[in-house]
């Protein structure tokens, strides 16, 4: 899978714009808000049907007019085209082959794993942040845990909502039960598919981080389920996950009640990273999370290819500069084989000249490319 033609119409500073991209390696070049990051954001947009650089989509539309719109060709067995139109004053539109569809419909056709100078919040951030990443890579691989994670947060804000006017009025409590049911059920579906990926990412993320290491360090990356503290190789059954949660709930019930809220269930689960057995989080160096965090986008790779029989799209914004020489040639060197890469960087001698003569190199500058 890989993208032939990305165009962009009125997309943050470009006006029009279509480029052909390379299988293989892409490699766009050009000072800072010149619109390289913008351009990995729009296939981003076109993977997941929003950004991840804003909540607000009247942002990626170009001040001067009233809609934006991101087309790609992407060859897979057959042709597919993708398109999105955001309007200051409309709906989002999301079309496949021309027709329209929902965002949970829309998400699987185009994959793609994204690494930024932001990706360390995956090892050094919140847990939220953390849950946010793996949700992210299990929606696009996964219909149906998309639509049990979108059923689960309703639930959650409807049984919130049920606490917070039981402080007035007591007998809503009578309904707290038949909510239970749902948050167990549908609760207990993500925990366990969680830890099910977690392993296969653990797996891969172990012999990426060999090889960039060269064996001296082993990573490790467990799942920590909100009722128990993470235990290398512990795995738990859906009826299991099931039991505890039921029993959770019934210990922590008079204080959902008192605060109001839902304090239970996968919304607290976490990951944790460890270099030889120890917290990333706390002992580990920058160099240390940073080669974990790329051992753990390469795991993605795997996963996906392993779930889906093909490669994402790899986006990696301007962090070819983080890594030495020798992690950026093996980044390279893994990719090259794989996946298609785009690459955006100020200085094009992060690259070698073996590197450069096998990529598709475009030069930005102010919305325009020049290849």
């Amino acid at each position: 899978m890989y993208i032939k033609t990305l165009s962009l119409q009125n997309f943050r500073n470009y006006k029009s714009l279509t480029v052909h991209l390379n299988p293989g390696l892409n490699i766009f070049v050009g000072n800072n808000a010149q619109g390289k990051t913008n351009l990995l954001e729009a296939i981003y947009i076109l993977s997941l049907s929003k950004s991840y650089r804003t909540g607000r989509e009247v942002e990626l539309i170009n001040h001067d007019e009233n809609q934006a719109a991101i087309q790609a060709r992407i060859k897979k067995m057959a042709n597919l085209d993708l398109s999105i139109i955001v309007g200051k004053d409309a709906p989002k539109k999301l079309l496949v082959n021309n027709k329209g569809t929902t965002s949970n419909q829309f998400m699987g056709h185009l994959n793609s794993v994204l690494f930024t100078p932001d990706s360390l919040q995956l090892v050094k951030g919140s847990p939220g942040e953390r849950r946010r990443f793996l949700d992210i890579q299990i929606c696009q691989i996964d219909p149906v845990y998309r639509t049990t994670l979108l059923k689960y947060q309703r639930v959650v804000r409807q049984r919130n909502s049920l606490l917070k006017n039981a402080i007035e009025q007591r007998s809503l409590l009578n309904q707290l039960p038949s909510w239970d049911e749902q948050l167990l059920s549908l609760g207990a579906k993500i925990m366990f598919r969680r830890q099910d990926i977690v392993e296969t990412l653990q797996y891969h993320s172990k012999v990426s981080h060999g090889k960039i290491s060269n064996e001296v360090e082993e990573l490790t990356v467990i799942y920590e389920p909100f009722f128990a503290k993470a235990q290398k190789g512990k795995k738990y059954t859906l009826k299991e996950i099931e039991n505890r949660f039921r029993q959770l709930l019934q210990e922590k019930r008079q204080e959902e009640i008192r605060r109001a809220h839902t304090l239970l269930g996968p919304q607290r689960d976490d990951l944790v990273f460890t270099i030889n057995d120890l917290d990333l989080r706390t002992y580990g160096s920058q160099g240390q999370q940073r080669t974990a965090v790329l051992s753990y986008i390469l795991a993605e790779l795997e996963l996906m290819h392993q779930e889906t029989n093909e490669y994402p799209i790899v986006l990696l914004d301007d962090v070819m500069s983080e890594l030495d020489k020798t992690r950026r040639n093996d980044l390279v060197s893994i990719l090259n084989d794989k996946a298609q890469t785009i690459v955006t960087t100020t200085d094009l001698s992060n690259f070698t000249q073996e590197i450069i003569e096998k990529a598709s190199v475009f030069n930005i500058s102010g919305g325009k490319i020049i290849q």
